[in-house]
């Protein structure tokens, strides 16, 4: 069963899911993935959240597919 969005919970504080995303964004360049690769990320968990608000989410969150990011050298 899919948890409660944040509006749900009572809190409309977004401010931890932009620390996480500013995060995330900086490890991520850090480690040298590009653009294409941070899109790619960020278009399956815009896809997974679609699929779960819409009910279509099965509480796996295994992708039907790999995402595919590979490490620059």
């Amino acid at each position: 069963m899919a948890k409660p969005a944040m509006a749900e919970m009572g809190t409309t504080d977004l401010r931890p899911a932009r620390i996480l995303a500013r995060s995330l964004f900086r490890d991520m360049r850090g480690s040298g993935y590009g653009n294409q690769q941070i899109l790619a990320l960020a278009t399956e968990l815009i896809d997974l959240v679609t699929r779960d608000m819409r009910g279509e989410g099965d509480g796996d969150v295994r992708p039907e597919r790999p995402l595919q990011i590979v490490r620059p050298d």
